[in-house]
């Protein structure tokens, strides 16, 4: 503790150093501190990410195909590939030459054959096996290419390369070590290495010298675990923190306004949606029209999210590939109700259902539910609010066990809207929640359609028309809450993802 005269003495060196507070906030920082809100669930990234601790797979390890803040491919681990097959069936990837893992191994197409090919089939039950499990065999003609043989056309491969679970993993390391030496000691080729580790507490970070792309200007990266969005608050407040994410509109507005802060509120590829289930009074295309219509998407919004959530009509938001501007789907009460009075509904007789949900997944979950089972009950929908856990959701999904609409978040990184629909609708797949024969023959030939263009067009089309269906409820974009200390010049990706490496 400071007494009297060291007090005195320190004062003025510390405001010749630091000059004031606002000074000091708007220094170069060789480090930062993140407020974060969860652990990773382990440190073998193809088991076990999720979108959000994606942030901090990315540190550590490469991906195969990068993207840029605002979408499309930036330099990568891949510096160019193509399809060699005309129904996006065999894929040729040609790997950029020098890159080495933290250990000093070289990276080479036999680490690509072992991530995407050997550790598939070695487990099926991870979350890299329920993407890429359409992977046939894996050529490695040389060390720096990779061929990929799909079983089945997969136009989103590309694109999938730079979404998760796709992280490079080191063959030779990982074989060495065994998988559990592996989660104790992880090593990537990412531009950060891992050098301090408390489980739920804090996760510690040095950028590595030899990254490809160059050493990270922000020389040491602390995820500080914080599960409670008050307290990542109060801890930037205070200034115990550089940047905090997931935080409460509100906080997130209020601490932007600080001397030296920054928020950024920024709409994602993400986005959440209300999934209908070919069951039951949900087989009528009116009842799923209807529980459209009832919907007021700006309301919820400006409710939930200040205004700041994008209302969307397709599984798109302004700027990406499958956006129509002049599509639409009406808030319209009597609309609802007139279709609701075709299928057999109406005062005397409301529909009944469940309305599936979780409760903190993502924000405002349970929220968005309340309000939208408040909507559908104005027009004679009488939604019964079910609330699950993440793994019991996945394990409804995987089982089929759905009998009514869930609410749920569906985050491609790269926004193509083959990653969507492609994904949500295909009855052939666990991501999907309805089931019916019309979709295969819509779908499929755009999933083989080398030509993006074209095939951008096509989904264009597809989800207009599925959405006309009913099939799927689009409700809004995904919104990151973020604030950060300005002198770290954050940098936002359109993917959500937090990238430290881009900080200056």
């Amino acid at each position: 503790m400071l007494n009297r005269r060291s007090f005195l003495r320190a004062v003025p060196l510390a405001c010749v150093a630091a000059g004031s507070m606002s000074d000091l906030l708007a220094a170069p920082a060789s480090a930062a501190t993140i407020g974060f809100p969860m652990d990773v669930a382990s440190w073998d990234p193809v088991v076990a990410a999720n979108p959000t601790t994606s942030a901090i797979y990315k540190c550590v390890f490469d991906q195969p195909l990068e993207l840029a803040p605002q979408l499309g491919f930036a330099d990568s681990v891949v510096a160019s590939h193509r399809w060699r097959s005309d129904d996006c069936t065999v894929l040729e990837l040609n790997l950029r030459p020098g890159i080495t893992f933290h250990n000093g191994d070289r990276l080479t197409s036999d680490d690509v054959k072992f991530t995407f090919f050997d550790r598939v089939q070695a487990d099926k039950a991870t979350l890299l096996a329920g993407v890429w499990g359409k992977v046939a065999r894996i050529e490695t003609p040389t060390p720096l290419q990779a061929v990929l043989y799909f079983s089945q056309p997969m136009a989103t491969a590309p694109v999938m390369l730079a979404d998760i679970p796709a992280y490079i993993l080191p063959r030779a390391y990982y074989e060495r070590v065994g998988k559990e030496g592996f989660v104790a000691r992880p090593v990537g080729s990412g531009p950060y290495r891992l050098v301090d580790y408390q489980r739920d507490q804090r996760i510690v970070l040095e950028a590595y010298p030899a990254y490809w792309k160059g050493q990270a200007r922000v020389r040491r990266v602390t995820f500080q675990i914080i599960k409670d969005q008050t307290a990542r608050a109060a801890a930037l407040q205070s200034g115990a923190l550089d940047v905090a994410v997931n935080l409460p509109l509100r906080d997130a507005e209020r601490l932007g306004r600080l001397p030296g802060m920054q928020a950024h509120l920024d709409p994602t590829t993400g986005v959440v949606l209300v999934q209908m289930v070919n069951k039951g009074v949900f087989a009528n295309r009116d009842v799923r029209l209807a529980a459209h219509h009832a919907i007021d998407k700006a309301a919820l919004s400006k409710a939930l999210f200040g205004g700041h959530a994008t209302p969307i009509w397709l599984p798109a938001g302004p700027g990406m590939p499958g956006y129509v501007a002049d599509f639409q789907v009406s808030h319209d009460q009597a609309k609802a109700r007139a279709l609701l009075a075709q299928a057999g509904y109406g005062p005397q007789k409301p529909l009944r259902c469940k309305f599936y949900t979780t409760k903190g997944a993502f924000p405002s979950d349970f929220e968005i539910a309340r309000v939208i089972a408040q909507m559908w009950q104005q027009v004679g929908i009488e939604a019964e609010l079910v609330v699950l856990e993440a793994p019991m959701m996945y394990e409804y999904q995987n089982s089929g066990k759905f009998d009514g609409p869930v609410l749920k978040p569906f985050n491609p990184a790269g926004g193509d809207p083959g990653t969507y629909s492609g994904y949500m609708l295909d009855p052939k797949v666990s991501f999907s929640i309805w089931k019916s024969a019309d979709i295969p023959p819509r779908l499929y030939p755009l999933m083989a359609e080398p030509d993006q263009q074209k095939r951008y067009a096509g989904f264009r089309r597809f989800d207009q028309w599925q959405v006309g269906e009913g099939y799927s409820i689009p409700l809004l974009l995904g919104l990151t809450t973020t604030v950060a200390r300005s002198a770290l010049q954050f940098q936002p990706y359109r993917s959500g993802v937090l990238v430290p490496y881009s900080w200056t």
